[in-house]
């Protein structure tokens, strides 16, 4: 079989998933190994490292297994060598070298109770695998999970009352027991993911092809620099913070209280129908960055030693990290929709384990930058039983977590994928399942998905920025009864500038806004803000009104422009004309909903041409064509919807909607709408009636 195609098998590991305590129940096991490493030979981190050295070797192990191994890029397959060969460097250092250099009491039970952790680990892993494909009760799982932890806790009790105090006994037989309890009950509350809309089912599945796609490739790229930082800054943070027994038990303490209640959260958040609108790429871009200012702030405090400061900086990033990883599995669930869209299959195991290899590589990458941190610390940090000699090494250690972090950041803000697009994805291959199609929407996607495209998180903020120079009161929305079937087209008025900047950061609708071609033509915008906007300024001197319009105004309207998602309106020919009005029918049909000002600023009975400030000028009745354009498409009747931005009572209103009727002849139906629409401006607003439209 070639390497770029990858047909459904067993994968030699489960898949990693990337929220709950289940994806951070190694980090109570390593906490707790540090804690029994103070307690057996007075040195917290051999117990850490050692515990390390396990997962790495572990991790190592899956991916040099031919099923994992051949799914990754070549040039991961290199690093895998290399890391794997360093890993065991590290490991012989410190289990042969390391030793011999110190005396340590009770160096042999420290192996062995990290030993016992990893088997025991390894075990409940099996076991649940085994539970959810034999489809298991949640009182038959948890029984099976409760007699494996006390299986290996009494394993356990023989070797430390034979060789400890009874109360050292007791005391590291409870942090067992208690670390134990974290891992079953994060297996426990674990739930296999539902699966995604199928499209063809089985053969091949185009690893390249998929790849190419810049959705899929830069959810791997954050996913991949995402899960790497999680490894380096949940391990080295911990053992910065926790040198003491107590810092120790408060660090777990810390840890499972921010991981839990920050994964409720955003599991309300994310996948409640309630919240259904919350985008998770928002919440990724979130988490990552209070996981940043919680490593800044860490950084500044650590030499400080267990201190409030420093406690509250390590629940910053904790609930960073869970942030962010909550929101990747939200993400995740989006890719074999998409894997089905790019290459018009979905193999069960397939992406199950592509990712899995994916994600398996970077915890490895992070589990071993993280070794080797521990390992310099060991070696280098002269760490005797209490603190670090060399105290300057801490916040050093630091650095590659902050990189790595603000590289997740950045890699966050050019993933692509809406959550409206997710819902059209959804809809998409539901009709393709069908049977149907549906070309524009096709197409939109393919630009989306496929393409290079980045989301414009810049017109975002200036949006929040514009809220705030424009407080604006949104009246009216009980009107609004949006049909997920039928897309709508939103009508308002120009008010100059006032009702465009108004109405695009206002309606809480997604939507498409039309654009005069002026204005997307970035050599006439300045001409064209000149001649219908600023020109009219009385408060503006007259030699500034050019060198505003050319130098300022122009190029940020360029900027706004080339954000937004609009369609181009063509006026100086029919043929042109027409063409908006396709590229407009088109996007009714990829479901997106229209934004329209059909004032005429030309009208001939204006005393001057211009958009009007107070009112509401006579209206083009043309752009009711792309309701009748789009039923001749779709047989379906879409609904126009009246707004007035009001400049004197800061207000945003909707009106009752009209709907177009088929039935009735095109200019005639022109008419109708234009003027409903027109006059309910005109009532919104408490204006006197005026003429009726041309």
């Amino acid at each position: 079989m070639s390497s770029s195609q990858y047909a459904p098998n067993t994968a030699p590991y489960e898949r990693l998933q990337l929220s709950g305590l289940r994806f951070f129940s190694p980090l109570f096991d390593y906490l707790y190994c540090m804690l029994a490493s103070i307690v057996l030979v007075r040195q917290p981190l051999l117990g850490g490292a050692l515990f390390m050295v396990g997962q790495t070797a572990e991790l190592a192990g899956m991916l040099l297994h031919p099923q994992s191994f051949d799914h990754l890029p070549r040039g991961y397959r290199l690093w895998g060598y290399t890391l794997t060969l360093l890993s065991a460097l590290l490991a012989l250092a410190l289990l042969l070298i390391y030793p011999l250099s110190v005396e340590m009491p009770h160096l042999w039970l420290l192996f062995s109770l990290v030993l016992i952790i990893m088997l025991r680990s390894y075990v409940a892993r099996r076991l649940c695998i085994s539970m959810q494909r034999r489809h298991l009760s949640r009182v038959q799982r948890a029984f099976r999970l409760t007699e494996v932890m006390l299986l290996f806790c009494l394993l356990l009790s023989p070797v430390l009352f034979l060789s400890q105090k009874t109360d050292t006994a007791w005391y590291l037989l409870g942090g067992f027991a208690f670390s134990a309890f974290i891992e079953s009950y994060a297996h426990f509350s674990s739930k296999e993911q539902p699966a995604s809309p199928r499209g063809e089912s089985g053969g091949l599945i185009d690893v390249d092809a998929l790849r190419q796609a810049n959705s899929y490739r830069s959810f791997r790229n954050v996913t991949t620099i995402t899960v790497t930082a999680l490894q380096v800054t949940m391990i080295l943070s911990y053992t910065f913070i926790g040198t003491t027994a107590g810092g120790l038990l408060t660090c777990m303490g810390i840890a499972f209280v921010c991981i839990y209640l920050t994964n409720r959260l955003t599991r309300m958040i994310l996948f409640s129908p309630r919240h259904a609108r919350h985008d998770p790429s928002n919440v990724l871009l979130g988490g990552l960055a209070l996981w940043l200012a919680g490593l800044v702030m860490l950084s500044q405090n650590i030499l400080r030693g267990e201190n409030i400061w420093a406690y509250i900086a390590l629940a910053l990033c904790t609930c960073g990290t869970s942030l962010a990883a909550a929101a990747l599995q939200a993400l995740d669930r989006n890719m074999k929709s998409i894997i089905a869209f790019v290459t018009g299959k979905d193999p069960d195991a397939a992406p199950e384990s592509l990712h899995g290899a994916e994600y398996a590589f970077a915890t490895l990458i992070g589990q071993m930058l993280a070794l080797l941190g521990l390992s310099l610390l060991l070696f280098f940090g002269g760490y005797p039983a209490r603190g670090f000699n060399i105290p300057s090494l801490q916040p050093t250690l630091l650095i590659p977590a902050l990189a790595l972090v603000a590289a997740a950041l950045l890699a966050a803000f050019r993933f692509p994928l809406e959550n409206r697009y997710t819902v059209k994805l959804q809809r998409f291959l539901l009709l393709k399942e069908n049977g149907e199609t549906n070309l524009p929407l096709q197409k939109q996607l393919e630009d989306v998905l496929v393409k290079v495209k980045r989301r414009r998180y810049g017109i975002k903020l200036l949006i929040r920025f514009l809220r705030l120079l424009f407080p604006t009161k949104v009246e009216g929305q009980e009107n609004v009864k949006l049909d997920k079937d039928i897309p709508c087209v939103f009508t308002c008025n120009h008010g100059e500038l006032y009702g465009p900047i108004i109405a695009n950061i206002y309606i809480p609708f997604p939507f498409r806004s039309w654009m005069i071609s002026e204005m997307v033509d970035h050599e006439q915008i300045a001409t064209y803000i000149y001649t219908w906007t600023i020109k009219r300024q009385r408060w503006l001197p007259e030699k500034w009104k050019w060198p505003v319009a050319r130098y300022i105004v122009g190029p940020a309207l360029t900027w706004i422009v080339n954000s937004l998602d609009h369609v181009p309106v063509y006026r100086n020919s029919t043929k042109d004309l027409i063409h908006t009005f396709k590229l407009s029918a088109e996007a009714l049909e990829a479901e997106d909903n229209l934004l329209i000002f059909p004032e005429n600023p030309n009208d001939p009975a204006q005393e001057k041409p211009g958009y009007l400030r107070d009112t509401v000028g006579a209206f083009f009745t043309g752009f009711t064509t792309v309701a009748q354009l789009y039923y001749k498409r779709m047989g379906k009747c879409p609904q126009f919807y009246p707004l007035y931005a009001d400049k004197k009572r800061r207000t945003l209103t909707f009106g009752p909607p009209i709907r177009y009727d088929a039935t009735n002849a095109p200019v005639d139906e022109q008419r109708r709408i234009a003027h409903y629409l027109r006059g309910e401006m005109l009532r919104m607003g408490g204006l006197e009636a005026q003429t009726d439209d041309g």
